[in-house]
C-alpha cells in the first residue's frame, strides 16, 4: 500500500510539473504574439515610410531635374538676346559664357544621376524601374546634345535654334515624368495609408481574439483558483475549483480538488477528533465532580462519624461505668445484684458493638464511593436483577413484588453494583414498614432527561413529621416489631442510600400518608446520544 500511495504521488507530481510545464511554454508563446502584435503594425508603417519617403525624394529629384533644365534654356535665351543686343561685349565675354552653360548643363547632369540613382532604390515594377532608368538615360543624352548645341550657336556667327528644340522637348518630356512621379508618390501615399488601417484592423481583431481567448483560458480559471484559495483559507473547506481552462489548468484544478478534499478530511477527523476529546474531558469532568462530591461527603461523614460515635457511646459507657462503681462500692453486695448489673454491663457492651459495627457498616459503604467506577449500565437491567433477589423472600412472607417498565432500556452513568445496593435498601424499608403482608410496586420510566426508578408500597405509611430526618443517621420511623423477616436496624439505610446517590450525581426523595404507603424515588441523568455512542465503544 505504501508502494501504491507513493507511486500515486510521483505520477501526480510528475503530471503537475508537465502541465507547469506546458503552461510555462504557451505563456511564452502568447508573450511572442503580443510582442507580434506591437512589432507588426511598427513594421509596415516603417515599410511604408520608407516607400512614400522614396516616392517624394523622387519627385524632388525629377522637379530640381526638371528646374535645371528650365534654368539652362533660360540662359541659353539670355545669352541668345545679349549676343544680339550687344554683340561687343558678348564677343568679349564669350568663353566666360561657354564656361556657364557647361556648368549649367553639368548641375543638370547631376541631377538626373541622382534621380537615375533614386529610381534604383526606389520600390518600383522592375519593368517600370528599368523603363524609368532607361528614359533618364535618354535624358542625360538629351541634356548633352542641347549643351553642345547651345555652344555651337554661341560660338557659331550664324543663328542656331536647335538647341531650343531639344530644350522644350526635353523640359516636356521631364514635366511629365514629374507629374506621374507626383501622381505616383500620391497613390504610395494612400496604399500606404490602407496598409496601415488594414494592419491595424487585423491586428485589433488577433488582439480583441487574444484578449477574449485569455479571459476564457486563463484570467477566469485564475481567478477560481484565487477565490477558492480565499475560501480555504477562511475555513470552507467543501470549496472547490472548476476544471476548465487550458489542460494544464484543468490539471492544477484536478490537484488543487484533491489537495481540498484531503484537507476536508483531516479537518472533518480533527473536528471529530475533538469532539470525541470534549466528550471525554466531560466524561472525565463528571468523574472528577463525583469523585469531589464523595471526598467531601466522606470528610463530612469522617466528622460526622466520630461525633456519631462520641454521642452514640457516650450514654452505654456511662452506664456500664455507673454499673462498675456502684458494684464496687457495695462490697457486700448478693450475688443476684452482682449478676444483673454483670448483666447490664454485658447489654450495654454488645448495644456498643452493635453501634459500632453500623457506623463500621456506613464507613465501609462510604469509602468505596471514593473508588467508584463510573461507567455507562441499564438501569432497567440492574433494576430487574435486585428485585429478582427479594422476590422469594417476599413471596414466602405472604407478599408480592411487581416490575413495570416502560421502556426495554435506560442507559446512565454510574456503579451498577452501588445502585442495586440503594434499590436493597429502599425494598427492604418497605417491606420492613409493612404491618400487613408486603405489597411493593417497582416502576422503572424516563422523565426530564433521567431515568426514574419509583418503589410504592401499601404499607403503613410515615408519620409527617418524621419525614424531613428518615435521611438522617440513626434517625427511623416508627414500625411494628416483627413485622420484616430482615432483622432490625439503627436508621442508617436511608443515609447510605442518599450518600450512594449523591455519589453518583443523582438523588433520592420519600413521600408518605399514614395507612396509605410510601413512595421512594430514585433519579439518575441519562446519557446524551453522542455520550452513549462514545461510552459504548469504551
Amino acid at each position: 500500500m505504501l508502494f501504491r500511495n507513493g507511486g500515486y504521488v510521483a505520477v501526480r507530481a510528475g503530471k503537475i510539473i508537465l502541465a507547469v510545464t506546458t503552461l510555462r511554454i504557451k505563456l511564452w508563446v502568447a508573450l511572442l504574439f503580443v510582442l507580434a502584435l506591437i512589432a507588426t503594425p511598427a513594421f509596415v508603417a516603417s515599410k511604408a515610410i520608407k516607400t512614400v519617403s522614396a516616392h517624394f525624394a523622387l519627385t524632388d529629384a525629377s522637379t530640381q531635374s526638371l528646374s535645371a533644365l528650365q534654368r539652362l534654356t533660360v540662359l541659353g535665351y539670355t545669352l541668345q538676346q545679349e549676343r544680339f543686343t550687344h554683340p561687343a561685349d558678348f564677343a568679349q565675354e564669350r568663353d566666360s559664357y561657354v564656361d556657364g552653360v557647361r556648368a549649367h548643363v553639368t548641375n543638370a547632369d547631376r541631377y538626373l544621376n541622382n534621380e537615375i540613382r533614386l529610381l534604383s532604390e526606389t520600390p518600383l515594377p522592375p519593368e517600370r524601374r528599368a523603363a524609368a532608368i532607361k528614359e533618364e538615360m535618354h535624358q542625360r543624352e538629351q541634356l548633352q546634345r542641347i549643351g553642345t548645341q547651345l555652344e555651337r550657336a554661341l560660338l557659331s556667327a550664324e543663328v542656331d535654334t536647335q538647341w531650343e528644340d531639344l530644350a522644350l522637348a526635353a523640359i516636356n518630356v521631364e514635366e511629365r515624368e514629374v507629374k506621374a512621379t507626383q501622381r505616383v508618390s500620391t497613390e504610395a501615399l494612400a496604399r500606404v495609408i490602407w496598409t496601415l488601417a488594414g494592419a491595424v484592423a487585423v491586428v485589433g481583431l488577433l488582439g480583441l481574439l487574444g484578449v477574449l481567448w485569455a479571459q476564457r483560458q486563463i484570467i477566469r480559471p485564475l481567478a477560481h483558483l484565487w477565490h477558492s484559495t480565499q475560501a480555504i483559507a477562511d475555513g470552507e473547506y467543501a470549496q472547490r475549483v472548476p476544471t476548465i481552462g487550458t489542460s494544464e489548468f484543468r490539471a492544477i484544478a484536478a490537484s488543487f480538488n484533491t489537495m481540498a478534499e484531503k484537507i476536508e478530511c483531516a479537518a472533518n477527523s480533527m473536528r471529530q477528533t475533538n469532539d470525541e476529546l470534549e466528550r471525554a474531558v466531560a466524561l472525565r469532568t463528571r468523574e472528577l465532580a463525583a469523585t469531589n462530591r464523595s471526598l467531601e461527603r466522606a470528610n463530612r461523614l469522617r466528622q460526622q462519624f466520630l461525633a456519631d460515635a462520641s454521642h452514640e457511646m457516650r450514654t452505654p459507657l456511662s452506664i456500664m461505668r455507673s454499673e462498675a462503681e456502684i458494684t464496687l462500692r457495695d462490697q457486700a453486695a448478693p450475688p443476684e445484684a452482682l449478676r444483673g448489673s454483670l448483666d447490664r454491663v454485658v447489654r450495654h457492651s454488645k448495644l456498643m458493638a452493635d453501634i459500632i459495627e453500623d457506623m463500621l457498616q456506613i464507613a465501609r459503604a462510604e469509602e468505596p464511593l471514593l473508588q467508584t467506577s463510573i461507567a455507562p449500565m441499564d438501569t432497567v437491567s440492574a433494576v430487574r436483577c435486585c428485585v429478582d433477589d427479594f422476590r422469594r423472600v417476599i413471596e414466602a412472607d405472604g407478599g408480592s413484588i411487581r416490575v413495570s417498565s416502560s421502556v426495554d432500556s435506560l442507559i446512565v452513568e454510574g456503579d451498577e453494583a452501588r445502585l442495586k445496593q440503594v434499590i436493597r435498601i429502599v425494598v427492604d424499608n418497605a417491606v420492613c414498614y409493612s404491618s400487613e403482608a408486603p405489597e411493593v410496586d417497582v416502576t422503572i420510566a424516563a422523565g426530564d432527561g433521567d431515568a426514574v426508578i419509583t418503589v410504592a408500597d401499601h404499607g403503613n405509611g410515615i408519620a409527617p413529621e418524621d419525614i424531613p430526618h428518615l435521611f438522617q443517621r440513626f434517625r427511623r420511623g416508627s414500625r411494628k416489631p416483627g413485622t420484616s423477616p430482615f432483622g432490625n436496624g439503627q436508621g442508617l439505610g436511608l443515609s447510605i442510600a442518599r450518600s450512594i446517590m449523591e455519589a453518583m450525581g443523582g438523588t433520592i426523595s420519600l413521600a408518605s400518608e399514614l395507612q396509605k404507603g410510601t413512595i421512594v424515588s430514585i433519579r439518575l441523568p441519562l446519557m446524551a446520544d453522542a455520550e452513549l455512542i462514545d461510552g459504548t465503544r469504551s
